[in-house]
């Protein structure tokens, strides 16, 4: 069985997932390791990485990186996505990764990371058409799928992390950006059928939170799960059945920009899927001949 390893800098976390698949097709996920960097953590009006979460995101690189070698996976792609793609210093955090893990990250354009999160959605969920969601640390990517193909997509400055940092437990503030945002996507509009899937991990969380048999969640679910979070302290949200403590502070935001997604796409429920970018990246990966 041939292996393959997929890193994924995200904002919130770095996660290194192991793949194994053969010439025929059939693959399974082997090993999974995640650990919260919060690699944009205090950047500022001018979005410079700081340097106590650019340290961060290089020793856990290094980790990763030997684990790779320790486990002799020697096929390894490393991706970045929003937070280090928009920070004004990102560069310089790839090249420390690159020498001092000795991995070469490649940042990934919107475009792409909304394409491989489509390739997630369609192979892991029964969404034909409809609307495919991807709420990040950084980002929102927001698929538009007709007949099982890529119709559109967009990436937006409008993620988990991005939105607490920026208006914290403002809910009305959050939600009327987010809107104002999206207002002017005429392409994003109520479907026929009003059908979608999500995939990351503020999704994931928000789903086990809400308490539902199922990979599915209702809108009806997450304003009661949303009302609840609210009223509590950001330091007792990690604490909720469902949610990974390093996402307590920022999942309100997550679901209230969730909110706003579902009510613009008129969706009453969103399919939930374990597959992720990462996923997306793998498939591709193994579609080339050779396998590479």
């Amino acid at each position: 069985m041939r292996r393959l390893a997929v890193i994924d800098m995200g904002s919130n976390s770095f996660r290194l997932v192991v793949f194994g698949y053969e010439p025929d097709g059939d693959w399974e996920e082997l090993d999974e390791i995640r650990e919260a960097v919060r690699v944009a953590e205090g950047a500022g009006a001018d979005g410079l990485l700081q340097p106590d979460p650019m340290e961060r995101a290089v020793q856990v690189a290094k980790a990763f990186a030997s684990f790779c070698r320790a486990s002799e996976i020697d096929d390894v792609t490393a991706v970045a996505t929003s937070a280090i793609r928009d920070a004004p210093n990102g560069d310089e955090l790839l090249a420390r990764i690159r020498d001092e893990a000795g991995l070469e990250a490649r940042v990934l354009s919107e475009q792409e990371e909304a394409r491989y999160g489509y390739l997630a959605i369609v192979n892991s969920t029964a969404l034909d058409s409809g609307y495919g969601f991807d709420i990040g640390g950084g980002s929102v990517q927001i698929m538009r799928i007709e007949e099982r193909r890529l119709d559109r997509a967009g990436s937006w400055p409008l993620g988990a992390v991005r939105m607490t940092e920026r208006f914290g437990d403002d809910s009305r503030a959050l939600r009327e950006h987010v809107r104002s945002v999206l207002g002017a996507e005429a392409w994003i509009e109520a479907g026929d059928p009003a059908r979608a899937a999500g995939i990351g991990g503020t999704i994931r969380n928000l789903t086990a939170a809400a308490r539902k048999r199922g990979l599915s969640l209702t809108r009806d679910a997450l304003g009661e799960l949303s009302d609840e979070l609210a009223g509590m302290p950001a330091s007792e949200r990690g604490r909720v059945p469902g949610i990974k403590s390093d996402r307590g502070d920022v999942i309100l935001a997550g679901a209230l920009v969730l909110a706003e997604l579902m009510d613009r796409c008129g969706v009453d429920a969103v399919e939930t899927t374990r597959a992720g970018l990462r996923e997306g990246i793998f498939l591709e990966l193994s579609a080339r001949p050779g396998g590479r």
